[in-house]
């Protein structure tokens, strides 16, 4: 099945991440896959290229020009895809415009939640509102989260053919590994016997870093030995917004401003507790990711968080940073004994709920149901 993926971009990120996972478990030459990434090529162009024919539009961000319409359009009619998959705002609105009258079913890929929409780039708001009037012409719109389909119906998406696939993980990749945690708490100057607690997020205002230090700043109260890791885009010493905060609340030698790292299970096994501290997200990655790495984490109430921690963690409000430093001061009055036999039943949970065979599974299904729709 010839199958063609139009994304957004190559750059790290969760959407780009599943992408490349679903690629590799879905190989030829049962599938035959194309990829379109709209912008220019990015940190993980190479991977996507050793997987699939991989073309960039080279397209400038928030911004959708008609020849750019056009070139996908031309893109379009010579790979002569069975089905097409968007991930993503822009790239599905791309997708449903180039397209048009060529009976090539569209499935649409939604992973963001609509908690604020004012937070977002105003060509990101224009592009959900024309997303939404122009809902009924997918053949499917998948969401990883089931809060996120919800709240994009209540915001005018059609609930017609609507589809959510949880995202899977790599269990064998992502796994407990004492030498990992030695090495890195080792490279990080974190002591054997410190608390490491860490956010694996880019900056971005939805994700709240802010709050992740405010709460930070209250446990080194009781927990003077605790250290905080910031990984991710942006996060980098002397890019990361938030230095002079740090500053301000006295956590000078208490974090560690990581940046972009590949290395994910890697500094997962070196953390005591994971952490999500944003206040809008549909499935955050992070946090399956350490999960399936064996760390208990602690998350705000958003999304399907919920649902994928359950019982092998602590849930809290978002924007409340007193009851994020209470629930880390709960997993660490635990000590290490009991947050590694709760952080094996998250491991458990991830391996029994959230497999990468089971939504390459339903991916395949939707294809092949989508193309014999086609046909």
């Amino acid at each position: 099945m010839r199958v063609l993926h139009v994304i957004t971009g190559l750059n790290t990120g969760g959407a780009e991440t599943v992408l490349c996972r679903l690629l590799e478990s879905l190989p030829a030459p049962a599938y035959e896959h194309v990829v379109v990434a709209l912008g220019e090529e990015g940190t993980l162009s190479a991977r996507v290229a050793k997987l699939a024919k991989l073309h960039h539009l080279g397209m400038r961000p928030g911004r959708v020009r008609f020849g750019d319409i056009v070139r996908l359009r031309r893109l379009v009619r010579s790979v002569q895809p069975e089905v097409i998959q968007g991930w993503m705002y822009h790239a599905n609105l791309m997708a449903t415009l180039a397209t048009v009258g060529l009976g090539i079913p569209v499935a649409w890929g939604i992973r963001h939640s609509l908690h604020e929409l004012s937070h977002e780039k105003r060509a990101t708001r224009l592009v959900v509102r024309a997303s939404a009037w122009l809902s009924r012409l997918p053949r499917r719109i998948v969401y990883n989260s089931s809060v996120s389909a919800g709240q994009h119906q209540a915001s005018g998406f059609s609930n017609r053919r609507t589809q959510v696939i949880a995202n899977g993980y790599d269990t064998e990749i992502l796994a407990p590994c004492e030498g990992d945690r030695a090495r890195v708490r080792q490279e990080l100057a974190i002591a054997p016997g410190a608390l490491a607690i860490g956010l694996v997020a880019r900056v971005h205002p939805m994700k709240d870093h802010e709050n992740f230090l405010r709460a930070a700043a209250l446990l080194v109260q009781q927990r003077p030995d605790a250290v905080f890791l910031l990984v991710g885009e942006g996060t980098e010493a002397g890019r990361f917004g938030q230095e002079r905060l740090i500053s301000e609340l006295g956590l000078e030698g208490h974090v560690r401003l990581c940046g972009r790292r590949t290395d994910i299970a890697d500094i997962n096994n070196a953390l005591d507790i994971a952490s999500s501290s944003s206040w809008g997200e549909a499935f955050p990655n992070a946090i399956a990711e350490a999960m399936a790495c064996g760390k208990p984490c602690i998350a705000t109430d958003v999304g399907d968080v919920r649902q994928i921690i359950d019982d092998t963690g602590v849930v809290v409000p978002p924007r409340d940073p007193a009851a994020l430093a209470a629930g880390w001061m709960k997993l660490a009055a635990l000590g290490a004994g009991g947050r590694g036999a709760l952080g094996a039943r998250a491991r458990e949970r991830i391996v029994e709920r959230y497999s990468l065979d089971a939504m390459a599974k339903r991916y395949a299904d939707l294809y092949s149901e989508l193309a014999g729709v086609g046909a």
